[in-house]
């Protein structure tokens, strides 16, 4: 099992849409997938069901008021739980734990890959300080969205070294990529800031895909529900995040565990 945060500077770049289409598409490529919200303005559950904002979830696990079985909510797509991230008061007291945070995030991770889990996703709020922090610290991998604005460039190697820090300091986290987003390709700023950091940041930092702003990143939002599912046939931007899933699985070394478990697939061979 990998467990997978996202990260960023500021809010509004897209994390929450990144994580609730990218955990769908590794779903329907067959990992279990429990994608957690941590921010405790609820993105994810309220993206995905009304009835989230009543619901508890993380930080009710982090007070020790549940466990992982009851505080996940099943999809229509059996490899896809969620975990939401839980009542007001629960992530206020959640403010005070200090030093038991992190233990209570690995009890997480654990229980998570008791329950056959492949990947557990974290939503995050912005900055890197506070429970951000702790949970980019006790994952594996960091994906860092960045807006294809003009404040990307000075913000990106402020990220790079805090995540340095990070390592230097003990934690295992490394950056499975940056991951340009709401890239407006009709704009030229829009897009001289992806070319620019493209020239800048070595190739391997960079998801060779990238997030166009879309009118049906809004819809689905609205609709509470992936891209993929906006309409019968799922539309051509769908797409992207199925190419997202497919490079983060290389980024990640999921693809080699899926490639050993084929190797014992067989009863006969």
């Amino acid at each position: 099992m990998i467990a997978i945060s996202t990260a960023s500077q500021k809010g509004g770049v897209g994390k929450t849409t990144l994580c609730i289409n990218l955990a769908y598409s590794l779903a329907r490529r067959g990992w279990r997938v429990l994608l957690v919200d941590t921010d405790p303005q609820g993105g994810v559950g309220l993206s995905l069901a009304k009835s989230a904002k009543s619901r508890e979830g993380f930080y009710e696990f982090l007070l020790h008021r549940g466990e992982l079985p009851h505080l996940v909510i099943t999809t229509r797509l059996p490899e896809l739980e969620v975990m939401p991230a839980g009542l007001s008061d629960a992530s206020a007291s959640a403010v005070t734990m200090g030093h038991e945070a992190p233990g209570r995030i690995a009890d997480l991770l654990r229980a998570a890959e008791l329950r056959g889990v492949d990947c557990v996703l974290f939503d995050t709020a912005a900055g890197l300080m506070g429970m951000t922090e702790t949970i980019v610290k006790a994952c594996d991998y960091v994906v860092l969205p960045q807006q294809a604005e003009p404040l990307a460039i000075r913000s990106v190697p402020h990220m790079l070294e805090t995540l340095a820090r990070y390592r230097a300091e003990g934690a295992g986290v490394k950056v499975a990529g940056i991951l340009l987003t709401m890239v407006m390709r009709e704009h030229e700023m829009s897009l001289r800031v992806a070319r620019e950091l493209r020239e800048m940041l070595p190739a391997h930092l960079m998801f060779q895909q990238s997030i166009p702003r879309l009118p049906s990143f809004l819809d689905a939002s609205a609709l509470g529900v992936p891209v993929a599912l906006t309409k019968r046939n799922p539309p051509p931007e769908a797409l992207i995040f199925d190419q997202i899933a497919a490079e983060l699985e290389q980024r990640t070394g999921l693809a080699k565990q899926r490639e050993k478990h084929d190797e014992h697939a067989s009863l006969l061979d």
